[in-house]
């Protein structure tokens, strides 16, 4: 069992802030002398973020302490999101044994898996079964079997934080079962088309959205992730770049009479007007508000959001991150910078508000391992570590497992040297 020692009298805290600033419900008071175990601890500035084996009144098992206060081993935030497109790791029990037990021997410390994607849930879920139509995916790999059941048993055997990934957000796939079965709760372009137009790339996306305007589709997503809170022994539910509200879209009548109700005017036609755009943002920002009540409401589970860069984010699906993290409402940031150009991934960590949110929360880099049909170097992916632990951030998240074990993988699969990954990874 991992332990942390107390050096000096000090205080356990929910957020790494001077302590006479935090009310009572906020901060424990530890002896010098007192020995915790805990099963993890991540670097958060001068803070070390950790998980307690047993709570503290009133903060609980998860809290922050300040470094020079404890003597504590601090673990690497050593993340890989597991997918079921381009992999077959969640196909089976033993596929996901086997998987994390290659993790385990590169010391990786946690797991993203899928389990909210194109419409349909992983896992056998009563709350998707309402919504959806379908208890569970339908694909046979997924069918009559709990697939995140399994993975937290296996996990719990390595040792390994789960972190289920719900994907999909507010997306979903153009043509699909949920789209025809919702489709009055589809947020709409200026065509009246819920097929938007990438501005960005004048071609029509594969995907539509649900409306977080709507009461139906935010009760949808609270009660799916608070439901998942609530039944697995997650230590946190991660949301990406897909919860968000893309600017091309919200021209649908019941939100721009939504818009006008509120503000008493009519919806600006420049979509990238900034009153229109905080005022997406906020609808985004009041779903997460209630996503973050429920599940806290339920468990003492964390919300992790995985964005694009801010800049990015806000101009293009009025996703302010930023915001949500000075609001407390994300507790765990792992911004996905996917960039094979060393000069624009240096630049994209180093941005203010990245430092800023390093030193408030555990704060990790999404690099980019590779794709089907992109493959990324293994020098490649050791610069770039090397730039984010030269930070101290808290660590790194691989998207994703495949491409962490295989340099390519189409035409034909080629395998890193695992020398060079026990060499990058293992302490």
């Amino acid at each position: 069992m991992s332990q942390l020692t107390v050096v000096r009298n000090t205080v356990f805290k929910r957020m790494p802030t001077q302590s006479f600033l935090l009310p009572a419900r906020d901060k424990a008071s530890v002896s010098a002398g007192s020995t915790l175990g805990i099963e993890y601890a991540f670097r958060v500035g001068q803070h070390g973020f950790v998980k307690l084996k047993q709570p503290i009144d009133p903060v609980g098992r998860f809290g922050y302490f300040f470094l020079p206060h404890v003597q504590v081993q601090l673990q690497e935030l050593r993340g890989a999101w597991l997918t079921n497109v381009d992999s077959d790791i969640l196909w089976s029990r033993h596929n996901i044994e086997a998987g994390l037990q290659q993790l385990k021997a590169l010391g990786f410390t946690t797991i993203y898996p899928v389990v909210w994607q194109r419409g349909f849930t992983l896992y056998p879920s009563p709350v998707a079964e309402t919504f959806t139509g379908a208890c569970v995916s339908p694909d046979s790999h997924f069918a009559n079997r709990d697939m995140l059941a399994e993975l937290m048993d296996a996990a719990k055997t390595c040792g390994l934080r789960v972190v289920p990934w719900f994907e999909y957000g507010l997306a979903i796939p153009a043509n699909s079962p949920l789209h025809h079965r919702q489709a009055h709760l589809l947020t709409l372009d200026q065509r009246g088309e819920p097929i938007r137009i990438n501005h960005m790339t004048g071609k029509p996306d594969v995907h539509v959205w649900l409306n977080p305007c709507r009461v139906e589709v935010q009760q949808f997503m609270v009660d799916l992730i608070a439901d998942v809170a609530a039944r697995y022994a997650v230590d946190a539910v991660q949301l990406d770049d897909h919860f968000c509200f893309p600017v091309e879209l919200g021209y649908d009548s019941f939100t721009q009479e939504l818009y006008k109700t509120e503000t008493g005017r009519v919806m600006p036609q420049d979509m990238s007007n900034s009153q229109r755009l905080r005022w997406l943002a906020d609808k985004l920002t009041h779903l997460l508000t209630q996503i973050y009540s429920a599940v806290k409401f339920k468990s003492d589970c964390r919300i992790s959001l995985s964005p694009n860069p801010l800049a990015f984010s806000k101009a293009n699906y009025a996703l302010d991150w930023r915001s949500w993290e000075r609001q407390g409402l994300i507790e765990e940031l792992v911004l996905q910078v996917y960039r094979d150009n060393m000069t624009s991934f240096i630049s994209e960590i180093s941005k203010a508000e990245v430092m800023d949110a390093q030193s408030h929360i555990p704060t990790a880099v999404g690099i980019l391992t590779g794709l089907r049909t992109r493959s990324v170097s293994t020098g490649l992916v050791e610069q770039q570590l090397q730039e984010v632990r030269r930070r101290n951030f808290a660590g790194v998240s691989c998207f994703f497992y495949e491409t962490l074990f295989h340099e390519q993988l189409s035409p034909t699969p080629v395998a890193r040297s695992m020398t060079d990954l026990q060499r990058l990874f293992v302490a």
